[in-house]
């Protein structure tokens, strides 16, 4: 029996005759949501009975093992539970031959990367529970969040969730993952009520460490945002935390810049510009967000400005590394960024 999401194969699980065999199958793409269905059966199953739990993790010595455990009976507990890892070494080795006939009161979760062999498993259809993972698409990303964060009484900004994409691939075990770590992270008062999840909780979470948040910041300086700014720059936090990393990402921005205003000049395609300004490989929702954000501040970066942009950059780079001691670094880079961007 195929299932078309996690808690559809959940709710399934929970139904079933828990005297009855059972194997779950988890495949596909993201595999680590089988952590969750792993764990959902152990605290949701098997909550108040005894169970024998035998774990295997994708050693070569596993099939023996497997074959071995499956069809003695434990003296002690009447329920069993297989939770096989990294499964291809025992399926590689049953050849069609084995899981036909598994003890009752006995239930088998397979994680296994890629196209699980069902046609392995000699056993009744409606005996197999069946989960293919698949990799979010970009237009799905959105809504899982907000639909997933309901649960825990959480609502996403648009930046927030603009955050959390940049910050995570597009599986939902990671995204899972992630929400249930921003919600941990509140207050219990926090918890009983929704919560709105800003940029800065996502930074709060993530980026635990103090420190500059250098693209932030770069933001800021572009747009001229001189409280941000300040806020920001008052965060340095060594070793973490460097100049030149931070010359070199704002000299990025410019040429950024530059190029999106020489593609602008010679009548570029969207596509041309993309490629041109080194964007063509992002996702779709970065692009536009780099696009929407050059269109804005690019009118306020003449030529001439760009050019003292540049000089700016060669002669503290230089100033940096040659006479600027550690104590006044700080001093002289707000005063020149001032001086030239605002």
């Amino acid at each position: 029996m195929d299932f078309k999401s996690i808690d559809d194969l959940a709710k399934a699980i929970k139904k079933y005759p828990i005297d009855e065999p059972l194997i779950v199958v988890v495949d596909g793409k993201d595999t680590a949501l089988f952590n969750f269905i792993s764990q959902f059966i152990e605290t949701q199953v098997y909550k108040s009975v005894p169970v024998e739990i035998s774990i295997f993790t994708g050693e070569q010595e596993d099939y023996s093992h497997f074959i071995n455990d499956i069809y003695n009976f434990s003296l002690f507990v009447s329920y069993r539970l297989f939770v096989v890892r990294q499964s291809h070494i025992i399926i590689k080795n049953i050849k069609n031959f084995v899981i036909k006939d598994i003890p009752p009161k006995t239930w088998i979760i397979f994680e296994y990367e890629g196209s699980f062999p069902l046609k392995a498993l000699k056993i009744p259809e409606s005996q197999i529970f069946h989960f293919e993972t698949k990799i979010l698409y970009e237009n799905q990303i959105d809504k899982f969040i907000y639909e997933f964060a309901k649960k825990y009484r959480l609502v996403f900004s648009e930046e927030a969730i603009t955050e959390m994409k940049v910050l995570f691939p597009p599986k939902e075990s990671l995204l899972r993952t992630a929400i249930m770590n921003i919600a941990r992270s509140l207050s219990q008062e926090q918890q009983s009520q929704e919560y709105y999840v800003t940029y800065e909780d996502i930074r709060r979470v993530f980026y635990p460490t103090a420190g500059w948040d250098i693209f932030k910041m770069i933001d800021a300086i572009l747009n001229r945002d001189l409280q941000t700014f300040l806020i920001e720059i008052e965060k340095y936090n060594p070793p973490e935390d460097n100049y030149y990393n931070l010359l070199k990402n704002l000299l990025l921005k410019i040429e950024e810049i530059r190029k999106y205003q020489i593609a602008k000049r010679l009548n570029f395609s969207q596509k041309e510009l993309l490629k041109y300004i080194q964007a063509d490989k992002k996702p779709v929702f970065i692009q536009n967000k780099i696009l929407q954000q050059l269109e804005r501040i690019v009118p306020y970066y003449s030529l001439e400005k760009l050019k003292k942009i540049y000089q700016f950059l060669v002669e503290i780079s230089f100033g940096f590394r040659q006479n600027i001691e550690e104590g006044y670094k700080k001093t002289v880079f707000v005063k020149k960024v001032i001086e030239v961007f605002f």
